[in-house]
């Protein structure tokens, strides 16, 4: 990734506009940090729901630009929904889903090439629409939250 993409991505990553404040969580931490730290086990399993549920918001709020009339709806189940962070240094994977916190697929992958086959295909696909919210869902793909933040709806075979 270009550093002119990667330094722009970093105000969402860094927890601008955030929509955290009244949320019961940490409100200073960046979304993407505290998606590391549930991976890393960082996070006691009786908060991790909470802190799922915050970055979901915090996405939500993101990809619909501030907008209640283009927050961001969907109409898969939460267990579907990977949240695929892309950096210089790896992907991270989390699904919102509470049930699936010990899935197979949550973590941090170093190379594109050991992310699962479907996760890959659907990625490729949403890298080529905008980042810049507010943002479109693809059908059956997922939806691009940010320049480096994508929500990849898994195969119904997967959940």
């Amino acid at each position: 990734m270009s550093k002119l993409i990667y330094k722009a991505s970093e105000r969402y990553s860094l927890g601008w506009s955030d929509p955290r404040a009244n949320m019961g969580w940490n409100t200073v931490e960046p979304p993407d940090k505290t998606v590391r730290k549930i991976i890393n086990g960082e996070i006691a399993p009786e908060d991790q729901y909470v802190a799922i549920r915050t970055v979901m918001q915090y996405d939500i709020q993101h990809a619909s630009a501030g907008r209640l009339a283009d927050m961001v709806t969907s109409q898969v189940h939460d267990d579907n929904i990977y949240r695929v962070s892309v950096f210089p240094d790896g992907i991270d994977i989390l699904c919102f889903g509470l049930s699936s916190i010990d899935s197979d697929i949550n973590g941090h992958y170093d190379r594109s090439d050991d992310l699962p086959n479907w996760v890959k295909e659907r990625l490729a696909v949403l890298m080529i629409t905008n980042g810049i919210p507010p943002t479109q869902e693809v059908a059956g793909v997922g939806r691009r939250i940010s320049s480096h933040v994508y929500w990849v709806y898994a195969p119904e075979t997967i959940s």
